[in-house]
């Protein structure tokens, strides 16, 4: 396996893994993203620190991305965000290109991550406890599930580089 920046040579992949996330109805923003222009105006961004992890086939199985707002105020956070291919979901790639993510992002001045996760992502959560992030807070029922009728929660977490 192999982590990396994004690259130009393979934001088609990326653009293909989030047409799929958006086909399988992932809440995730990267299944939000309207084209694969925007997802190209991201490669070498420092608003945007994006990085991908490939299998040995070097095809794309993970993307990190942590936005930063680029003020001399806020340049130090980043808010993340992963998506992990569904056909290699459980194999602790989303923790080591986390991990990979943070790291790089550290070299790049970022000094606290975020990451908000729904009350009802049990895997994300357990994976956000493993890597190490503190519980902030959390926005009360931010939204209601249509399919169970019950409100889901927005919770935040935080880590320190």
């Amino acid at each position: 396996m192999l982590f990396m920046s994004l690259d130009k040579e393979y934001v088609q992949q990326v653009w293909d893994l989030f047409i799929r996330l958006r086909r399988e109805g992932a809440e995730v923003s990267f299944a939000e993203v309207e084209t694969e222009e925007i997802l190209e105006s991201w490669v070498n961004n420092p608003g945007h620190l994006t990085y991908v992890a490939m299998d040995d086939d070097r095809k794309i199985i993970g993307v990190v991305r942590g936005k930063r707002e680029m003020t001399e105020e806020k340049k130090h956070a980043a808010f993340l965000t992963a998506a992990i291919h569904p056909d290699e979901r459980g194999k602790g790639i989303a923790a080591k290109l986390t991990n990979f993510s943070l790291s790089e992002m550290k070299k790049k001045g970022v000094t606290i991550a975020r990451i908000y996760v729904y009350s009802d992502n049990s895997a994300s959560l357990h994976a956000i406890e493993k890597l190490g992030f503190t519980l902030a807070g959390k926005v009360l029922m931010h939204h209601i599930d249509l399919k169970t009728g019950l409100y889901v929660d927005d919770i935040i977490f935080h880590k320190m580089l």
